[in-house]
């Protein structure tokens, strides 16, 4: 079928580097895919294989040649591994490239492959600080962002440390340049943001995720926690400790929250740092290993239970020695409506700084733009989303799938009607999901787990198409002014927003994975916009999104949770029970709420349910089939038919997905 003139005109219509940008990334994918897969020990890996016809018969092809040439033409990943020589290109009948017809590379030629070295300090810089974040050893300067494992969470990170190196990013450009190469070219291009450094005190505006938990009009909403436990060597003693802690109240504004209800409605406010939080300190050395750790859980639910919303009380510090000669372990308590997954690492980082240097002076780098500016450049920015308002109503007014209930008219769940099944995917599993797949359908990681999803819970209501709706959590550090930074900010960050997944062909997994990641590409700015309006927008706005009824599913993909690496000899102990974080009696909003994580080198995912609607066994089901939707996906990513682009993989021109796959199924055929 020719191309239609209308496509021929939007194509024309393109600039002349507009034009080469599409036709660089459109050849990729005619070219016999070499994606990189993890295969059981003794079989071969996939390579990229590149098929050359001589002008004549007596042509050879010289590796080096072809390596410089292609250099010229082609990124570094379309670059094949090795080449096999042949008379002429087997087609099929209607004239096209018969790839399964190529023979196997037996006679190839090898093309050595190389990372790209770095080429200049700046690249030099942001190799190492791509290592370290994403914990791999070999990373070369032309290697794909996403396809290394990188997500969005992780871009705050390298920004950070790519400030404290003295290059200005900001983390939407890990989005816009996800190369190395790329970023160096675009390293302090965004403008100078000059942060105050001096105590921040005073009426904070809440921000829409705040409004959402005061929303829940919880029992106890003094006592909904997260924690971290630190192991520190044995000769860091309590003052050091204390005067740490004493450091970060004054440094992060966000510690200093202090929550008030009024006859409108909760106020916060930041108060100053005069009255650090107290660290106290435990003596366990006369206990045996398994009663010390059964005294963290105790002495974490009583630290826990113990702030007070009106008073600012919400850190609570622990310091529980073992012995002059064992580690001790530091716990740290504080309310979520101060800190988010983010947060966490900056603290941590900071606190070790700290205690490991007690004696420097000012060993913090310098502020970003405080918690207080941040909600109230949100409050600023409300009208500015007005138009999207009418995306968000069609969203949440369009007819989805009612999830089926073991129990009908059960009470609203509680913490202490929630139960977690956790499952988990294997490590060649979970490195081919996040460094094989995201390049075969140009990906993020979450357009994969919510196919997954999608598809599992289509299983589960036993239907061959439909339309889910889920809450989705993100981290809400978001690009909105370009005179903020937050990659050092500690505050309550996520942004909460609906999605629906529509799946046509639940038998098709490249339709439904192409079709999810573009669903989730029409979602203005990662879904920030919702929250404005649902909570700040005018009366009419707000009335009408709260009107319909939540999802009934939360996700959230908290990224690469490995092993934190923050000192020599201090680590983060993950495997010991913190105490209980909530109070028993707190509403839960959702049924169902999955959280996914890779640690170790597996992806985790945890299935919180609610025990009055579920049983166990349904559960467990579920989050099976879970585990053999995503190895599904993985598998038919490893076929070499497998791949494709989107309209949004070319946001300059308006393509239809139909159109799209038409151009491209004109670029395999004889001309």
């Amino acid at each position: 079928m020719p191309l239609k003139k209308d496509l021929y005109q939007t194509i024309a219509a393109l600039s002349p580097n507009q034009r080469k940008a599409l036709a660089q990334q459109l050849y990729q994918f005619t070219r016999e895919r070499g994606k990189t897969s993890l295969v059981p020990a003794g079989e071969q890996p996939k390579r990229l294989v590149g098929y050359v016809v001589g002008y004549s018969d007596d042509d050879e092809p010289n590796p080096a040649l072809l390596r410089a040439f292609l250099q010229t033409k082609l990124p570094h990943y379309q670059i094949p591994t090795v080449i096999v020589p042949l008379k002429t290109l087997p087609r099929t009948a209607s004239g096209k490239i018969d790839i399964r017809a190529l023979p196997e590379p037996s006679s190839a030629i090898s093309i050595p492959s190389r990372k790209t070295e770095p080429r200049n300090p700046t690249e030099e810089i942001l190799v190492k600080i791509w290592r370290d974040v994403l914990r791999i050893d070999a990373v070369g300067i032309q290697d794909n962002y996403f396809e290394l494992g990188g997500d969005s969470i992780l871009s705050i990170q390298i920004v950070s440390k790519a400030r404290e190196a003295g290059l200005r990013l900001a983390p939407n450009q890990l989005f816009e340049q996800p190369t190395i190469a790329q970023l160096a070219s675009a390293v302090n291009l965004t403008p100078v943001i000059a942060a105050s450094q001096e105590m921040v005190t005073g009426v904070v505006p809440l921000t829409p995720i705040q409004h959402w938990f005061f929303e829940q009009r919880m029992v106890a909403p003094h006592h909904w926690h997260q924690a971290m436990l630190l192991e520190l060597p044995a000769q860091i003693n309590l003052s050091t400790i204390e005067k740490a802690i004493a450091t970060l109240w004054d440094y992060h504004d966000a510690l200093r929250l202090r929550f008030t209800q009024h006859s409108h409605g909760w106020q916060q406010a930041c108060d100053d740092a005069s009255h650090p939080p107290s660290v106290i300190k435990i003596d366990l050395s006369q206990l045996s290993l398994d009663q010390q750790i059964q005294a963290i859980s105790k002495q974490g639910s009583d630290l826990h239970c113990s702030g007070s919303l009106a008073d600012g009380r919400l850190m609570s510090i622990a310091h529980l020695t073992r012995g002059t000669t064992q580690p001790s372990w530091l716990l740290l308590s504080l309310h979520h409506l101060l800190v988010d997954a983010v947060s966490w690492q900056i603290l941590s980082e900071d606190l070790i700084k700290l205690v490991e240097h007690p004696e420097q002076q000012d060993p913090l780098p310098a502020k970003t733009t405080s918690f207080k500016v941040w909600a109230e450049t949100l409050k600023e920015k409300v009208a500015a989303r007005a138009s999207e308002a009418e995306f968000w109503f069609n969203l949440i007014e369009s007819p989805t799938i009612s999830l089926p209930q073991d129990s009908a008219d059960t009470p609203s769940p509680t913490e202490a009607t929630a139960e977690t099944i956790s499952v988990s995917l294997n490590q060649p599993h979970t490195q081919a999901l996040l460094q094989s797949v995201p390049a075969v359908y140009h990906t993020k990681i979450n357009d994969v787990l919510l196919t997954a999803l999608a598809q599992a819970v289509l299983r589960w209501v036993n239907q061959p198409s439909g339309q889910i709706r889920i809450d989705l959590e993100s981290h809400g550090r978001e690009m909105i002014d370009s005179t903020l930074d937050l990659s050092r900010t500690v505050g309550w960050f996520t942004t909460l927003y609906p999605v629906n997944l529509n799946v046509t062909d639940r038998a098709d997994w490249g339709a439904t994975l192409k079709s999810i990641k573009e669903q989730l590409r029409q979602i203005p700015d990662r879904g920030i916009g919702y929250g404005l309006l649902r909570y700040l927008g005018d009366e009419s706005t707000r009335h009408r999104l709260a009107e319909v009824p939540q999802s009934e599913i939360l996700f959230n993909y908290l990224g690469k949770r490995d092993r934190i690496d923050i000192g020599t000899d201090i680590r983060v102990i993950y495997d010991i029970d913190y105490g209980q974080l909530r109070d028993s009696r707190n509403q839960r909003c959702y049924r169902l709420e999955i959280n996914a994580w890779v640690t170790d080198g597996k992806l985790q995912v945890n299935w919180i349910y609610d025990t009055q609607a579920y049983r166990s066994q349904t559960i467990s089901i579920l989050a099976e089939t879970y585990l053999q939707s995503l190895e599904a996906i993985i598998t038919h990513c490893q076929e070499a038919s497998s791949g494709g682009f989107t309209p949004s993989d070319f946001p300059d021109v308006d393509f239809s997905q139909g159109e799209l796959e038409e151009f491209m199924d004109q670029l395999t055929q004889q001309p």
